[in-house]
């Protein structure tokens, strides 16, 4: 039975079999490694309440599956916007890093009536309810297997899916919504789902997500469109809900080789 994806030892988090992604043995899922990190900028002190709206993360070289441990530091400490750069470690060594960006909450400044209709773009997909489970198909314990993943593909390359995760992140703590939303930003589509994965592997060495609201409710769904050239590379980006509206953009770059 999957406990949770990390398990706290001192001051490291000890990554489990299901931080593991599925190119490569021995190496953690970046939505494991951006789950933390966006955990590690939502524990970043701050004056008043601030949620995440910008993080960018540069993993361009694998993450081991070793004692890891995420250091934040805040850049800027303004009253309304904050700056924070995070360094992901393992073993000792930086393999990831990330800056993101923090914006006060403050529920008086824009009456409702001032809040515009949202658009016709930012309505939901069709709901978990309406698409069919996917199942898990990678060998051994990947970090899909931490989620429940409905997904629905009108053409190669475009899917409508659902994620709901099963289990905590880190053992003993509540899974925040952000940590939540930031790993499923990272699982939006890849080139795995319009090439052949016994001949081709595709990974991110990059993620750029953006958030206007916090997410509600247990599920996020993504819509998502990936894009590749005959030149060994391509992205993917993707609208972010949960079950009322959009909540963020996410975008990657693909790295594609043959294996």
């Amino acid at each position: 039975m999957i406990e949770a994806i990390f398990i706290p030892d001192g001051d490291s988090l000890i990554p489990q079999p299901t931080a593991s992604g599925p190119w490569f043995p021995g190496v953690q899922h970046g939505g494991a490694v951006t789950g933390l990190l966006a955990r590690a900028v939502e524990q970043a002190p701050s004056a008043q309440p601030m949620m995440l709206t910008r993080m960018s993360v540069d993993m361009s070289r694998r993450v081991p599956m070793g004692p890891t441990r995420v250091l934040a530091t805040v850049l800027r400490d303004g009253r309304r916007v904050q700056s924070v750069a995070c360094e992901y470690e393992v073993d000792g060594e930086v393999v990831a890093r990330a800056t993101a960006m923090r914006i006060r909450i403050d529920d008086t400044v824009v009456p409702d009536e001032q809040v515009p209709e949202p658009w016709a773009e930012d309505e939901p997909p069709p709901g978990p309810e309406g698409i069919p489970e996917i199942e898990i198909t990678v060998h051994g314990e990947d970090f899909v297997h931490n989620f429940t993943m409905r997904r629905q593909e009108d053409i190669p390359g475009r899917a409508i899916s659902w994620l709901r995760l099963n289990v905590p992140f880190v053992a003993g703590e509540e899974t925040s919504p952000m940590t939540f939303a930031a790993a499923v930003a990272d699982m939006i589509s890849s080139a795995g789902s319009i090439m052949d994965f016994d001949r081709y592997l595709s990974v991110n060495p990059d993620l750029s997500m953006q958030f206007h609201r916090v997410p509600e409710g247990p599920w996020i769904g993504q819509r998502s469109l990936v894009r590749v050239s005959p030149h060994g590379f391509g992205s993917t980006d993707a609208q972010l809900f949960d079950s009322t509206t959009s909540i963020g953009r996410s975008m990657k770059s693909l790295l594609i080789d043959p294996r």
